[in-house]
C-alpha cells in the first residue's frame, strides 16, 4: 500500500507489450488487446510470452486459412476489412484449443472457417430453417462485437439514421397499440433516444469508443428482438401476446378446483403472466408493468387487511358478542376472518421483502418464468400463489360479514331482518353481476381452454349470402364478357364493374394469432466463443491434409 516519493506518473496497464499490440480499457472496465495491423482481439494477457505465443500461433494458422480461402473463391469478401476475436484456452485433456470468430464489416456479420453449432446463438427460437431468419441472429451479434470491441467500429452517419428510424418506428407503436412487439418500452426508448440523439459521427466525436458501443447496444437489442419475432418470416410475431407454436392455455384440474375457492383470482393472474412469457420467450417490459401492478395491488391488499384485523379485534370486544365460551358462531367466524387476514397480511409482506414477486429481476425473468413454467398448463402455479393474498382477504371479509349478519339477525324482528337482508342481498348480487360482466370472456368457463376468436352465426349466413350474391354478379359479367368478344368491342373494366348491382360484397376473415413472442433481455455476456479448433502439429499449417475426428466435436481438427 505504499507510494514512492514524487511518483506523479501512473501506466494505464502494467506490463510490457508486445510490438504491434495495444491496450485498452472496455467503457465497463475489462481489459483486452488489439494487433491493429491484424485486426485482431483477445481479451488473453498477451503479457504473459506463453499465452503470447499461442495467439501468434493461431492467429498466424486462421487468418493463412482465410486467404487460402479468399484465393480459392470459397469466399467473397474483402480481407483487409476483416477482423478476428480470439482466446486460446486449454482444454481438459490438457490441449491448447483456440475459441474464435471473425467479423466481416461488409456483411455485417460474423463466419467461421468450419461449420458451427449456433444453437448458442439461434437456440431461443425454436423450428428455425430459413437462413433468412438465422441472418437476424448473426447481424444482432455483429452489432454486439460493436458493444464489447468497438475500437475499430466506425460511427457512420448512414448508421446513426438507421438507429434513430428503428427508435422512433418503436416509440409510434407503442403510441398506436398496447400490445407492440419493440424490445424496449415506451420510456425506455425515450432514454435512449435522448443519447443517441447527441451521437455524431466518429470524425467529430471526441470519444468515438464510447459512441460506437452505445450505437452496437442499442442495435443489438432491435436486431436480437427481430429475429425472436420471426421478423421478415410468414409467421412474423406482430404482438407481443402473439404464439408462434399455436400453444393455447389449458387449465388443469387442480385449477378448476381452486380457482373458484381463490375467488377467481389466479385466472386473471395467468392469462397476465402468458402476456408476459410466451412461447418460452419473457418480455422484460411487460414483466416490468405486471410485477409493478403486482406490489400495487399487494400493498393496498395489506392495508385492507390491516384495517379488516382491527375490525375484528373491536368486533369480539363487544360486550354481546364475547359471551366468554368462545363458542358461538359469531365468535368463530370472526376468528377465522381474523386468522385469514393475518395470512393475507403475512404472504403480501413476503412476496414484497423478500422479492418473491420477481420486482428486481430485470434480466432474470427469463430464467425465473421458465423455472415456474409448467409446459401444458404454463405459469398456472405461480399464478395461484399470486392469488393467495387476494383470496385470503376476500374469504376472511365473508367470514367477517357472515360474523356481523348473524350477530344483527339474533336479536331482530322479522321487519329489520328482511330490510337489512334485502340490502345485504342487493349488494351480492351487484358485485356478482358487475364480475360477471366485467370478466375476461375469453374463455365461457374457467376451466375450458381459451378459445380463439370465431365467427358468429350471423356473420357466417352474411357471408354465405354475399358469395351467392358475388357468384350471380361473376356469372353475369362472365357472359357481358363473352357477348363483347363476339362483338369484337372493346369493355372497360368500369363497364363490367357496373354491371354488379349494390355494394360490393365484404369478405369476413377470422383472426387467429400465428406468433407468441416472449421478448428476452439484452445479453450483457461476452460474445459467444464460438468455433473452437485444436492446435494443429507442427509443420500442419495451411496446406497440410487434415482428418476430421467426429467424435471430438465440430471445429477439431487433427
Amino acid at each position: 500500500y505504499k507510494i514512492k516519493a514524487f511518483q506523479v506518473q501512473y501506466p494505464s496497464h502494467d506490463g510490457n507489450l508486445p510490438i504491434g499490440w495495444t491496450a485498452h480499457v472496455h467503457p465497463e472496465g475489462a481489459r483486452y488487446f488489439l494487433h491493429a495491423q491484424t485486426r485482431t482481439y483477445t481479451e488473453s494477457d498477451v503479457c504473459s510470452p506463453e499465452v503470447l505465443q499461442d495467439i501468434i500461433y493461431f492467429s498466424n494458422y486462421l487468418h493463412g486459412e482465410l486467404r487460402l480461402a479468399i484465393d480459392t473463391k470459397k469466399i467473397d469478401i474483402d480481407y483487409d476489412d476483416v477482423e478476428l476475436v480470439l482466446e486460446p484456452k486449454k482444454a481438459v485433456c490438457a490441449d491448447i484449443i483456440c475459441c474464435y470468430y471473425f467479423v466481416n464489416p461488409g456483411g455485417r456479420c460474423l463466419f467461421w472457417l468450419d461449420e458451427y453449432d449456433a444453437e448458442d446463438m439461434l437456440g431461443e427460437c425454436r423450428g428455425v430453417t430459413a437462413l433468412s431468419h438465422k441472418r437476424l441472429a448473426v447481424q444482432a451479434q455483429y452489432w454486439k462485437h460493436w458493444e464489447m470491441f468497438p475500437n475499430l467500429c466506425l460511427v457512420e452517419q448512414e448508421v446513426l439514421d438507421e438507429l434513430k428510424e428503428l427508435m422512433l418506428h418503436a416509440t409510434c407503436d407503442h403510441l398506436t397499440t398496447t400490445r407492440s412487439a419493440a424490445a424496449l418500452s415506451a420510456d425506455e426508448l425515450k432514454q435512449y433516444f435522448e443519447i443517441v440523439k447527441w451521437i455524431r459521427g466518429n470524425a467529430t466525436s471526441m470519444f468515438p469508443i464510447r459512441c460506437a458501443r452505445i450505437t452496437g447496444l442499442s442495435i443489438f437489442s432491435s436486431g436480437r428482438n427481430q429475429y425472436l419475432n420471426f421478423h421478415g418470416q410468414p409467421c412474423a410475431r406482430l404482438s407481443v401476446d402473439q404464439t408462434v407454436r399455436g400453444w393455447s392455455y389449458k387449465p388443469s384440474i387442480y385449477m378448476t378446483i381452486f380457482a373458484p375457492l381463490l375467488c377467481m383470482a389466479p385466472v386473471a393472474h395467468v392469462r397476465s403472466l402468458h402476456t408476459s412469457f410466451v412461447d418460452d420467450l419473457a418480455s422484460t417490459s411487460e414483466w416490468k408493468i405486471f410485477i409493478t401492478r403486482l406490489n400495487g395491488q399487494l400493498q393496498n391488499l395489506n392495508l385492507l387487511g390491516t384495517v379488516l384485523l382491527g375490525a375484528n379485534v373491536g368486533f369480539l370486544a363487544i360486550q354481546s358478542v364475547d359471551s366468554g365460551a368462545g363458542r358461538s358462531p359469531t365468535q368463530i367466524a370472526s376468528y377465522m376472518s381474523l386468522v385469514l387476514s393475518f395470512g393475507s397480511i403475512a404472504l403480501g409482506l413476503t412476496f414484497i421483502t423478500l422479492d418473491l414477486t420477481g420486482r428486481d429481476r430485470g434480466s432474470e425473468a427469463s430464467r425465473f418464468l421458465q423455472r415456474m413454467n409448467d409446459g401444458k398448463h404454463g405459469l398456472e402455479k405461480l399464478a395461484m400463489i399470486y392469488s393467495l393474498p387476494y383470496a385470503l382477504l376476500m374469504w376472511s371479509m365473508l367470514f367477517f360479514i357472515v360474523a356481523f349478519s348473524y350477530e344483527w339477525c339474533k336479536p331482530g324482528d322479522a321487519v329489520s331482518r328482511s330490510i337489512v337482508g334485502a340490502v345485504l342481498l342487493t349488494v351480492c348480487g351487484l358485485v356478482v353481476w358487475c364480475i360477471s360482466v366485467a370478466s375476461d370472456k375469453r374463455a365461457p368457463w374457467w376451466w375450458e381452454s381459451d378459445q380463439l376468436e370465431t365467427v358468429s352465426k350471423e356473420t357466417i349466413e352474411e357471408t354465405h349470402t354475399n358469395k351467392r350474391s358475388d357468384n350471380k354478379h361473376h356469372i353475369l359479367a362472365s357472359r357481358l364478357r363473352g357477348w363483347f368478344a363476339t362483338t369484337k368491342k372493346r369493355v372497360s373494366v368500369v363497364s363490367v364493374r357496373s354491371a354488379h348491382s349494390g355494394p360490393p360484397p365484404q369478405v369476413t376473415r377470422t383472426s387467429v394469432p400465428l406468433i407468441s413472442f416472449r421478448r428476452a433481455t439484452v445479453s450483457r455476456q461476452a460474445p459467444p466463443k464460438i468455433t473452437v479448433t485444436q492446435r494443429p502439429e507442427s509443420g500442419e499449417i495451411n496446406g497440410a491434409a487434415r482428418t476430421p475426428v467426429s467424435e471430438v466435436g465440430v471445429g477439431y481438427y487433427t
